[in-house]
């Protein structure tokens, strides 16, 4: 049986607890819309590397530092996703130490799928929230992460 979410007076603005619930429904979100949506060896653990490589393609370098994650942990992401036919990786033509991943004919249309079911639930925040409320606590998320990739390093 699923757990309700209890939010005190004490605790509603707690942003670390706010945020870890937001996260686990947005996975439950995420598991349930996204992650079944005909592609099965598809997980929520490759939904983040998955939307950043983008249309136009991305070196698994860059995919890594864009992610925040080591590029060991990139490649094994990748190599999944090759797996089940959604990314391929090639050399690059400027520079044959770097290879380029991009989408699949399949795992284009997967990715655009995946934008429009995003974009679905962006407007419900929006009729939830107000557009420029929505606006605004993107703009404030953006510069707590920026925040936290500054400073957590400094002890």
């Amino acid at each position: 049986m699923a757990e309700t979410c209890v939010i005190t007076e004490e605790t509603k603005k707690v942003a670390p607890k706010l945020i870890y619930l937001l996260k686990r429904l947005l996975d439950e979100w995420m598991n349930k819309k996204l992650c079944l949506i005909d592609q099965p060896g598809f997980n929520s653990a490759h939904l983040p590397l998955f939307m950043s490589i983008g249309k136009t393609g991305i070196s698994n370098n860059e995919l890594a530092a864009k992610m925040n994650v080591s590029k060991q942990a990139t490649s094994k992401m990748v190599k999944e996703l090759e797996a089940i036919n959604m990314v391929r990786s090639e050399k690059s033509a400027d520079d044959a130490r770097v290879v380029m991943l991009y989408f699949t004919t399949e795992g284009e249309a997967f990715y655009h799928n995946l934008k429009d079911q995003v974009a679905a639930l962006e407007n419900q925040y929006k009729k939830v929230a107000g557009t420029k409320n929505y606006e605004i606590a993107i703009e404030v998320m953006l510069k707590l992460v920026k925040f936290h990739e500054d400073n957590n390093c400094i002890e």
